[in-house]
C-alpha cells in the first residue's frame, strides 16, 4: 500500500482513500525543497459506478487523462454514484501536498492509480438510474476554476424527472425537456462554467435494446441542450464503452427503442461515430461494409420522411498535420462513401450532397492530453459523419 511504502520511505502520511465506506481527504508529508504546487488547484465531479442494462464501468483513456490532469494540479475529485438514490462516496485529494518533486510526482501517479481502480469497482445500490440527481451532486464545490465533471454512463436516465423508459422521452424534444426542467427548478444549479466530459453515452448491454443513430443522437441532443440550459458545455469523450453488464445489480428500467426509426429530430445534427463506420485509417474504405449498411440503414427512413436535401459532412482529425488539406480530401471521400451507401440502400440521390471539413470546423476538439503529447483516443472524437437538414449548422 502507499502509505506503508512511503511511511518506510521515511515520510509521514495523512489518510489515503478509505475503499469501502468512501473518500476521505489524502495528502502526504513534507520533505526539503517546494515542489507540488498548490495555487492552482482544479477539482473534478465524477459520476460513475457500474449499472444495469450498461457495459460494467471501465475508464477510457480519455477519462483517465482528465483524473491525471486534476491531480497535476493538485486538486480533489468528488466521486457519485448514479444509482437511482444517487450515492455521494466523498472527495479525496488526487493530488499532493509534498514539498519534494520525487515524492510529488510519486504521490500524483499512486493516487491516479487509486482512484481509477477506486471507479472501476463501484456498483449502484438502488434500483433505477439518476444522471441528472449524481451530475447536481458531484459539481457542488468546485471551486472557482473547476476541470468540470466527468460522467460514465449511457445517458439513460431512469427516474423522474427524466425518466427515458417512458414512452417518447428518447424522442421528445430537447428545448421542451429544458422547459420542463426550468419550470419545475430541476436544472443542476452548480455548472456555470463548468465542462460536463462524458464517456460511453449511448453504450448499453444486458436487457436494453441498443440505441439506432437517431435515438443516440436525440439522447445527445436533450443532454447537451440540458447542459447548455445549466450554463455548461457538453464535450463527448471519444472512446464507446463497450463489455457486458455486472450481474446481480439493482434493476434498471429499458428503455423503449424504435427499430425503424422515422422521428428523427432534424433540428439538429446527425452525429454517426467512426466507430460506428469502422473506415479504416487514412482511407474512406470501410472495415465491415455489412455492419456500415446495418447503422446507416437506420437512417433511411427518416431521411425519406424528411424530404428535404441531407447534407453529408465528414469531419477528420488532425493528427498533427500542418495544414487541413489533405484531411479535407478525405473527410469529403468518406461523406462520399457514406452517400453511395445511403443510395444503395434506397435512399434517392437527390436527397442527399456531400461536403468534407477536413479538422477545420466549429466542433473540433483539441488532440493533446494535459500533458500536450498527442492522444490517438482523443483525436478520435474528431473522426466523423454528420449529417444535416437545411439551415441546421455542424454543431447545432
Amino acid at each position: 500500500m502507499l502509505i506503508r511504502r512511503l511511511a518506510r520511505a521515511g515520510f509521514a502520511v495523512a489518510t489515503v482513500l478509505a475503499i469501502g465506506g468512501g473518500l476521505t481527504a489524502c495528502a502526504s508529508a513534507t520533505a526539503a525543497g517546494a515542489a507540488c504546487d498548490q495555487s492552482q488547484k482544479r477539482n473534478m465531479g465524477v459520476v460513475a459506478g457500474s449499472t444495469a442494462n450498461a457495459p460494467a464501468t471501465t475508464l477510457a483513456s480519455s477519462a483517465v487523462a482528465q483524473l491525471a490532469a486534476v491531480g497535476k494540479s493538485n486538486g480533489s475529485v468528488t466521486v457519485v454514484v448514479p444509482s437511482g438514490t444517487p450515492r455521494v462516496m466523498g472527495t479525496t485529494l488526487v493530488g499532493s501536498t509534498a514539498q519534494d518533486a520525487i515524492v510529488c510526482q510519486n504521490d500524483q501517479r499512486n493516487k491516479l492509480s487509486q482512484i481509477t481502480a477506486y471507479i472501476n469497482g463501484l456498483k449502484a445500490t438502488t434500483p433505477q438510474v439518476d444522471f441528472l440527481g449524481s451530475i447536481d451532486r458531484a459539481a457542488r464545490n468546485l471551486g472557482s476554476k473547476p476541470m468540470g465533471v466527468l460522467v460514465v454512463g449511457s445517458g439513460l436516465q431512469t427516474t423522474d424527472p427524466l425518466d427515458f423508459a417512458t414512452s417518447g422521452v428518447l424522442y421528445a424534444d430537447p428545448a421542451q425537456v429544458v422547459s420542463d426542467l426550468r419550470s419545475r427548478n430541476l436544472l443542476p444549479s452548480d455548472l456555470k462554467g463548468v465542462t460536463v466530459y462524458w464517456s460511453g453515452m449511448g453504450d448499453v448491454a444486458g436487457s436494453q435494446t441498443p440505441l439506432t443513430i437517431p435515438a443516440r443522437s436525440n439522447l445527445i441532443a436533450i443532454w447537451t441542450a440540458i447542459v447548455k440550459a445549466a450554463g455548461g458545455t457538453l464535450s463527448l469523450l471519444p472512446e464507446p464503452a463497450s463489455g457486458t453488464a455486472v450481474s446481480g445489480l439493482p434493476a434498471v428500467s429499458t428503455v423503449p427503442v424504435e427499430s425503424v426509426q422515422t422521428k428523427t429530430d432534424w433540428t439538429h445534427p446527425i452525429v454517426i461515430r467512426n466507430s460506428d463506420l469502422l473506415f479504416v485509417k487514412d482511407t474512406a474504405t470501410f472495415s465491415d461494409p455489412a455492419k456500415a449498411q446495418s447503422v446507416l440503414a437506420q437512417l433511411v427512413p427518416s431521411i425519406e420522411q424528411n424530404g428535404q436535401v441531407v447534407t453529408i459532412t465528414g469531419t477528420a482529425s488532425k493528427d498533427q498535420a500542418t495544414n487541413n488539406a489533405r484531411d479535407l480530401a478525405l473527410s469529403q471521400r468518406r461523406a462520399d462513401a457514406v452517400k453511395a451507401a445511403l443510395v444503395q440502400l434506397g435512399v434517392p440521390a437527390s436527397l442527399l450532397q456531400t461536403t468534407g471539413v477536413g479538422f477545420q470546423w466549429c466542433g473540433w476538439k483539441s488532440e493533446t492530453d494535459a500533458s500536450g503529447a498527442y492522444s490517438d483516443a482523443l483525436a478520435e472524437q474528431n473522426r466523423s459523419v454528420i449529417l444535416t437538414s437545411p439551415g441546421v449548422g455542424l454543431c447545432g
